[in-house]
């Protein structure tokens, strides 16, 4: 029969840091889980420690909790001797926030003060905003992909982030889109309050006047939407949470401006020429990428406050589609920090892309970039 583990925090540790767990958590109930990890049955449980000196070892603990409770906050202790990285991080399955701790013998407080953090995100002396913004253009046909994103977004916002808002904005879309998206904006009632008083609507709709095939969403999301990290995904649906979230928590961590997906060996769905079409972008625009990033179109990114305002000077309407190799073009000559990460996708029917037309056009605006960018420093 299996054991039923009962606790506020189950703490997974090989003692190595001689941590005394017990003492710092005198007013929360702890379990601890030892090697080797059986199928458990956790009850009550808000939040996992893991607290391993072996990187490797961390991310097992970690994934084997997340395989029964996806969404449970993790505070994963590392130090200066093993330090978990990105390509560790990335690894952590599940949409639960994920915090890291540098260890040190002062840490006490700072470990206290991350937990109470992840468990009681509502209730934080600082906490960002988060502003998820999706580009939306003659989705009428297949408008319950745009629905059902939005839903996900908001379980996900509710759960994970507290002070987030989604904004869906409107590229000049000539059928009833925009009909469809104040409705849904209507429906949607629960508001955000943040921190510093101000009372943000979860869901926003915006219509731009004319169609700028993407680049006018962007500019609008970051001239007008006051975020400390902005989220811009397509908005049919077609990437998961589970990854936002990932791309999510490793910007938060601060040691990278741009978190960008890349999806040319994962899409479900996608068309054989669409493929060779990508790969041929890819090559192609190598040049002007920042250092480990192959991949600038795919349609998300995750990117903070500062690189927003360094970038947003010299993004430029006229450039279309293309606006998205412009923004790794201008991180590149700002040498803003850029991290890829794979993504899952799923390529949807009734696309707006023309691939040989807008294939054409990007060779074009490779062209354009280097002649209106090159000389940004």
């Amino acid at each position: 029969m299996e054991e039923t583990i009962v606790g506020d925090i189950v703490i997974f540790t090989d003692r190595s840091r001689n941590i005394d767990f017990a003492e710092i958590f005198q007013f929360q109930s702890i379990v601890f889980m030892e090697e080797p990890y059986t199928e458990e049955l956790f009850s009550s449980v808000l939040c996992g420690i893991v607290d391993y000196a072996q990187p490797e070892q961390a991310i097992a603990a970690s994934n084997f909790i997340r395989v029964t409770l996806p969404q449970l906050p993790l505070l994963v202790i590392t130090d200066m001797r093993a330090v978990m990285n990105d390509s560790h991080l990335i690894r952590i399955r599940g949409v639960g926030r994920t915090s890291l701790l540098h260890w040190k013998e002062n840490s006490r407080d700072r470990l206290l003060a991350e937990i109470k953090r992840l468990l009681y995100p509502e209730y934080p002396l600082e906490t960002p905003h988060i502003a998820f913004i999706l580009s939306v253009y003659n989705e009428e046909q297949r408008f319950k992909h745009v629905r059902r994103f939005c839903e996900r977004l908001q379980t996900y916002i509710r759960l994970h982030v507290v002070e987030g808002s989604i904004y869906l904005i409107d590229d000049g879309s000539e059928d009833g889109t925009a009909d469809l998206l104040e409705g849904m904006e209507q429906q949607t009632s629960l508001t955000d309050n943040r921190i510093h008083g101000n009372v943000i609507p979860l869901m926003n709709t915006r219509k731009l006047g004319r169609n700028t095939h993407k680049a006018g969403t962007y500019l609008e999301g970051m001239r007008a939407i006051e975020a400390d990290y902005y989220v811009f995904v397509d908005a049919d649906d077609s990437f998961f949470i589970e990854d936002i979230a990932r791309m999510i928590n490793i910007v938060k961590l601060g040691y990278y401006d741009i978190i960008i997906g890349t999806k040319d060996n994962s899409a479900v769905n996608r068309p054989l020429l669409r493929f060779w079409m990508s790969l041929g972008k890819r090559l192609v625009s190598k040049p002007f990428l920042p250092e480990g990033v192959v991949d600038s179109q795919t349609g998300l990114k995750v990117i903070s406050a500062v690189a927003v305002r360094q970038l947003f000077p010299h993004l430029k309407e006229k450039l279309g589609l293309a606006v998205d190799l412009e923004m790794m073009f201008i991180a590149k000559k700002l040498k803003l920090r850029v991290f890829q990460l794979p993504v899952a996708c799923i390529d949807r029917d009734g696309s707006h892309i023309d691939v040989w037309r807008d294939s054409f056009g990007f060779v074009r605006s490779l062209v354009n970039i280097w002649r209106l960018d090159r000389r940004i420093r």
